[in-house]
């Protein structure tokens, strides 16, 4: 699978299928940061990628 950090500018390709938390693991990203997707769809912590699949990590920025 491709998991795509535009942060980063990375893109590292997984072997699948894997949960979204042990995919930030590997990449050394912490989920309380970033949401993910795969698509249009927000995948949870817990959801199960498989292999092929393109995933987005967008971190998430916010202010007072």
């Amino acid at each position: 699978m491709t998991v795509r950090l535009p942060q980063k500018r990375k893109e590292l390709e997984l072997p699948g299928p894997r949960r979204v938390m042990d995919l930030l693991a590997e990449a050394g990203v912490r989920p309380t940061t970033v949401i993910v997707t795969q698509g249009k769809h927000l995948l949870t912590k817990d959801h199960r990628v498989e292999d092929g699949a393109t995933i987005d990590v967008i971190s998430v920025v916010s202010g007072g």
